[in-house]
């Protein structure tokens, strides 16, 4: 039975965390890192995405590159994709 109730409500997962993930190109050369810390909040974690953004556009003006917030699982997604492991 539909409840027309119930439509106006998501499902918040309060046990999700985020991950950031920053992939930098500089001179050529691309790499990707992450932190270990996770955030309560995907707003916690795109915040400090933004003060990263700023730091390395600063830093170096001729680099390129994207920051992502990942789920944990999207991040063991992203990590079985291109293969990376703790120790690379």
């Amino acid at each position: 039975m539909k409840c027309p109730y119930y439509q106006n409500f998501y499902t918040v997962n309060t046990f999700m965390k985020f991950i950031l993930v920053v992939y930098m190109c500089l001179a050529g050369s691309c790499e990707s890192v992450y932190e270990a810390k996770l955030y309560d909040t995907q707003q916690n974690c795109e915040s400090a995405g933004l003060e990263v953004k700023q730091y390395a556009m600063q830093k170096w003006p001729e680099s390129s590159g994207e920051i992502w917030c990942l789920t944990q699982d999207e991040f063991k997604k992203y990590q079985d994709h291109y293969d990376i492991t703790d120790e690379t």
